[in-house]
């Protein structure tokens, strides 16, 4: 069985993304040589490499600001709540500091990684941190560092700019993303050629290499995480669910482009490709037959150019109606970071539309109609509440002139809204015709 070497990058509280896709590797039993990593991963790779899942995922749930900068200094009266007024004595403070003072995380990391499981572990460890009194790179593997003084390496590795510069015998060191933030070359100097690499979108340089001859599996997150120094469990957690769902999608447990749906999933109902019958409504929703060349472009390029974006290889009926069920999902702010099948999708989807009709107010199409009508720019579209927009004109079979108008503007400026007025629209058909 392939055995694969982990390349984590540096990115601060972005960090609980490689805890996430460490969670699906696990369940996939994926064998893991070596891990390497820069600042944040080089953390997250010493966790990893002692094999204390459990450690990790509790160190990063409960994660804070004070567990990571002393704030005992009164540098920030209110870590969480700090106003410009403040920024300025603060930073005086810092500069006279020298940096932050990361104490607590030091604590933490004794706390939390065992230096003797990390040496006896079969599986290898290295790290990228920045020597700033040589004014060069440093890279080391666990059989390079001198006992005792892991820790310290782990440190001057994550020692971001802002913080005190970590010493190690006389030399002081900064964060190794200023050099590589995503060190796959550390694998090449230990001839691993198969390579999972996870990149949480952090700062810093991420050097080239010549990929020529390696298998190389990138994981990044799918959406963005919380800030660099944003140490704070519940965005943490979201991050570690966002890299556990995103490291199975990319193994092929899942299917579809925003959503993590089950590829195992059983015949669906409500999302099953389109009939000839459809088909042909859909035809008739925007006109298609009746209007010239150039208005069908204009109508049909901005609908077709969003699909496609969502639809997997070549547009059938079938993943043309899952691309449509994606983007409606999306104006609806369906919960993303969940397993699905296409029904529980849809039906999703349609409990989000019965919240919405329901509390939807009474404000007129004609008015809504001439709202966009007379819009001269882009932000008083964007004002505008796109769900509340989608519900309107869903007879799937209505032939009026208003709802073809309206359709056909959303499709212009609006598309999202389009297909997901086009998808309910023919949800509910679905539903009535059962």
């Amino acid at each position: 069985m392939t055995q694969y070497g982990i390349v984590l990058g540096g990115g601060g509280a972005k960090g609980s993304y490689e805890i996430g896709v460490w969670k699906a590797l696990l369940e996939l039993n994926v064998p893991i040589c070596a891990v390497v990593g820069t600042s944040v991963g080089a953390l997250n790779g010493a966790i990893m490499a002692q094999g204390d899942f459990d450690s990790a995922y509790r160190l990063w749930t409960t994660l804070d600001m004070q567990s990571v900068i002393n704030l005992e200094n009164n540098v920030f009266s209110d870590a969480k709540q700090l106003s410009l007024k403040e920024l300025i004595p603060a930073a005086r403070k810092i500069i006279e500091n020298r940096g932050l003072d990361i104490t607590p995380l030091r604590q933490m990391l004794l706390k939390y990684i065992n230096e003797s499981a990390v040496r006896r572990s079969p599986m290898d460890f290295g790290l990228v941190t920045f020597s700033l009194t040589d004014f060069k790179p440093v890279t080391v593997f666990k059989d390079q560092i001198p006992e005792g003084l892991l820790i310290d390496y782990l440190l001057a590795s994550a020692s971001l700019p802002g913080f005190q510069p970590l010493e190690i015998d006389s030399k002081r060191f900064i964060d190794g993303g200023i050099y590589d933030n995503i060190p796959i070359s550390l694998m090449l100097q230990k001839g691993v050629k198969d390579i999972i690499v996870v990149d949480v979108s952090g700062i810093g340089r991420v050097r080239r290499i010549n990929t020529k001859g390696l298998n190389i599996k990138y994981i990044k997150n799918s959406d963005p995480l919380c800030g660099t120094l944003e140490f704070n469990g519940d965005a943490c957690s979201e991050g570690i669910s966002m890299g556990y769902l995103d490291a199975l999608k990319s193994f092929g447990v899942y299917e579809g482009k925003r959503y993590y749906i089950k590829t195992s999933s059983e015949d669906v109902r409500l999302s099953c490709p389109l009939s000839r019958e459809e088909l042909s409504i859909l035809d008739s929703m925007l006109d298609l037959k009746e209007n010239s060349a150039a208005s069908n472009k204009i109508i049909s390029y901005p609908l077709l150019r969003t699909i496609h974006k969502y639809a997997k290889g070549k547009l059938s009926s079938k993943n043309l109606v899952q691309a449509a069920a994606e983007i409606t999902a999306e104006v609806f702010d369906v919960n993303r970071l969940r397993e699905y099948t296409w029904d529980e999708l849809v039906e999703e989807i349609m409990q989000s539309y019965n919240v919405i009709k329901a509390e939807s107010t009474s404000a007129s199409s004609t008015n809504i109609l001439s709202s966009l009508l007379l819009s001269r720019k882009a932000e008083d579209i964007e004002l505008l509440d796109l769900k509340s927009l989608s519900i309107l004109y869903t007879d799937f079979t209505a032939k009026d002139v208003n709802s073809k108008l309206y359709r056909k503007l959303m499709a212009i400026f609006l598309p999202k809204v389009c297909i997901a007025n086009i998808f309910l629209s023919l949800m509910l058909w679905r539903i009535r015709s059962e």
